[in-house]
C-alpha cells in the first residue's frame, strides 16, 4: 500500500509540474506575442488631402508654413483674402514681380515679399467664393 501511495503521489507531482510548465509557456507565449505586435496609437487617415505642387517660381527646398507672424504683430494665415493681405503688408513690401501659373482650378498668383529682413512668397489662388485667397506661404530654405 505504501509503494502504491508513493507512485500515485509521485505521478501527481509530475502532473502538477507539467501543468506549471504548460502554464508558464502559455503565459510567455502571450507576452511574447504582445511584444512583437504594434498597435496604432492614433487612427490612420487613409484619404488625406494631397498637397498641391508649388508654383514654378518658388525656389527649391522652400518650406510651406500655415501661419506667418509679421514684424508689426499681425499674421498672414492660409485662407486670408487678397484684400486682407494688401492691408497687412505695405505696398513697398513686394520685392519682385508677381508670377502667374495657370492650373485646372484657375490662375495662381505668386507674390514675393520682404519685411523686416524676412523674405517670403505668398501663393494666391481662387477659392470657392470667387475671391483670391492665400493658398500657401513659403519661406526660403536656410541651406
Amino acid at each position: 500500500m505504501g509503494v502504491r501511495r508513493a507512485r500515485i503521489s509521485s505521478l501527481l507531482e509530475w502532473l502538477a509540474a507539467l501543468a506549471c510548465v504548460i502554464g508558464v509557456a502559455s503565459i510567455g507565449s502571450v507576452v511574447w506575442g504582445n511584444l512583437k505586435t504594434v498597435s496604432a496609437v492614433a487612427p490612420v487617415i487613409a484619404h488625406e488631402e494631397s498637397i498641391p505642387d508649388p508654383p514654378a517660381a518658388i525656389p527649391p527646398r522652400s518650406v510651406s508654413v500655415p501661419i506667418l507672424p509679421l514684424a508689426n504683430g499681425s499674421e498672414v494665415h492660409v485662407g486670408t483674402t487678397a484684400a486682407e493681405l494688401m492691408n497687412l503688408l505695405p505696398a513697398d513690401a513686394e520685392v519682385a514681380p508677381s508670377a502667374i501659373d495657370r492650373t485646372a482650378s484657375g490662375e495662381r498668383v505668386t507674390r514675393f515679399y520682404a519685411q523686416a529682413g524676412l523674405r517670403f512668397a505668398v501663393v494666391l489662388a481662387p477659392a470657392g467664393d470667387g475671391q483670391l485667397r492665400v493658398a500657401a506661404i513659403y519661406l526660403p530654405s536656410s541651406r
